[in-house]
């Protein structure tokens, strides 16, 4: 008999603090400009973030990486707004 495929990330001590949905400002990571997001999807020590034309992040951009980036739960907290 198969095994249920259990795909639920591990819960960390940083990733207790995000849930998926959450409005989060992004800093300080490789390979994007500080910016904001939406948390799409949870990993173990990242989340995948939809990201959000304005600010630092151009139409240009979106279109480069296709609008979402993973990003470590390090280099992001949650937005105030």
């Amino acid at each position: 008999m198969a095994q249920p495929n259990n795909t639920a990330p591990v819960e960390n001590e940083q990733s207790r603090r995000f849930v998926t949905g959450d409005h989060v400002d992004i800093t300080k990571e490789q390979g994007i400009p500080d910016c904001t997001g939406v948390i799409s999807k949870k990993y173990v020590n990242s989340a995948l973030v939809k990201l959000e034309v304005g600010g630092n992040i151009t139409q240009k951009i979106m279109e480069e990486i296709n609008g979402r980036y993973v990003v470590s739960y390090r280099n992001m907290k949650k937005s105030k707004a």
